[in-house]
């Protein structure tokens, strides 16, 4: 009898210890752009999150592509990208119920201050990619299917201008990260698009400087949504869903809207 009401009292605390256990376990994973990480947005808004929902974050962050193709695979909970056109094909193969706008800021071309190709008086991002090709000045691209490369190529095809013909040339794609990508453009004294928040955080800037800037046509939108169950069924989709909803919120949007670097403000909530 005695053993009987041993293992009853056991299996009571063994059960309560692994609910416990579960029930602590409140962890999701986002397919993120570099971009948000490169700027310490994660590092900001994460502790305050965990600290009001108790949900606690893991961030891999790639390029916009690479995170989506990640999700497709059902590699994480949560998508966050910068991506419009990838976005819908994510959105139509049913891999999201909504795609959310979070905030946004602005792409900008960065280049050496004695501007070579002479593109800052333009401050229009197709203005100045024509004089560049015009006059061959080195370009360089992500090239890697990030976000920052689909809008860089965006331009490129509103000029019919196909770059890649003249790759190797002036035209030299790195396929690797923005920080990378700056580096190369300082060490050749060419231009590169890049997004404002990664610029700020970017320490070894030399005598490079904005060139084209806060033109409509580099708005750089974030989007987020929770990946569906319908396509990965182990997603965690109440966390997600209340991650997401924390940061549409009133409080959420204030909260980012703070977010500075360089006493500088790096996203805005409204369109």
């Amino acid at each position: 009898m005695s053993n009987i009401f041993f293992n009853i009292i056991f299996l009571f605390f063994f059960s309560l210890i692994s609910i416990s256990s579960h029930a602590s376990d409140r962890s999701i994973i986002i397919q993120s752009t570099t971009s948000l990480k490169n700027s310490g947005f994660y590092d900001y808004i994460l502790p305050i999150i965990l600290n009001d929902t108790g949900i606690k974050a893991k961030i891999v962050a790639v390029g916009s592509g690479a995170a989506i193709r990640n999700s497709m695979n059902c590699d994480g909970d949560i998508l966050i990208v910068h991506s419009p056109k990838k976005e819908k094909n994510f959105v139509s193969s049913g891999y999201t119920e909504i795609n959310h706008y979070l905030m946004h800021n602005y792409f900008i071309i960065v280049g050496p201050k004695n501007d070579p190709a002479n593109i800052k008086k333009f401050n229009d991002p197709y203005k100045a990619f024509k004089k560049i090709f015009k006059l061959q000045k080195y370009f360089i691209s992500r090239g890697d299917k990030s976000g920052t490369h689909d809008k860089e190529l965006q331009i490129w095809e509103g000029l019919s201008i196909n770059p890649t013909a003249y790759s190797g040339k002036w035209y030299l794609e790195t396929g690797s990260s923005m920080g990378a990508t700056i580096n190369i453009a300082i060490g050749l004294g060419g231009y590169t698009l890049t997004d404002r928040a990664t610029w700020i955080k970017f320490s070894n800037k030399k005598d490079f400087i904005v060139m084209v800037e806060d033109n409509k046509s580099l708005i750089n939108l974030y989007s987020i949504m929770a990946v569906s169950r319908n396509k990965c069924p182990n997603v965690k989709e109440n966390d997600s869903n209340r991650f997401i909803n924390w940061l549409l919120s009133e409080k959420g949007r204030i909260k980012i809207s703070k977010f500075k670097a360089d006493g500088k403000k790096l996203f805005y909530v409204d369109k």
